[in-house]
């Protein structure tokens, strides 16, 4: 028997369908992977403030928490939303009914970005809720904001850093 001689092996490249959906299941899969931490690091912080405060038994702390917590479940909110985004993409690529993955990584990325808007929009007008309706919980409600806000820059890095190089041409 003889053994074949060992040559360079063809480089597979970005054109070849089957390489360009395991580019794309990836992209989603690290997507996901990254949105679900960030949903989950959410929903700690606010589980521990509200432990810490002793919401669940009328603590002290309940009166200036709950309003930073309420901000803070806005963020929860966007983070769950871009988790199912980024769930339903997944899945279809998976299924194969995506003729273009990156077609389908594009819209995950639009997606997202619209659901960044939205969080910011939502923050904003929870703050001023909390501002008109309780002022002396300014701060407590600005905090829940600053801590959501992270959800929006985790969108951001997974938008630019694992879905851009995706559905980009990289030469």
């Amino acid at each position: 028997m003889s053994t074949p001689a060992p040559g360079p092996r063809p480089v597979p490249s970005r054109d070849d369908p089957d390489v360009a959906l395991g580019l794309a299941l990836r992209a989603a899969r690290n997507a996901l992977l990254a949105l679900a931490g960030c949903a989950l690091f959410i929903g700690l912080v606010g589980a521990g403030a509200a432990a810490m405060s002793e919401v669940e038994n009328g603590g002290q702390g309940a009166e200036i928490v709950i309003p930073g917590l309420v901000v803070l479940m806005v963020g929860q909110f966007a983070a769950l939303v871009a988790c199912t985004l980024a769930v339903l993409t997944l899945v279809q690529l998976l299924r194969g009914r995506v003729p273009d993955t990156s077609r389908a990584l594009r819209g995950l990325s639009r997606a997202l970005g619209l659901c960044v808007r939205g969080l910011l929009a939502a923050l904003v007008v929870a703050v001023a809720i909390w501002i008109i309706a309780r002022p002396a919980a300014t701060l407590s409600a600005v905090l829940g904001a600053v801590v959501a806000l992270q959800v929006a820059v985790v969108i951001g890095v997974v938008r630019s850093r694992v879905l851009a190089p995706s559905f980009t041409d990289v030469r």
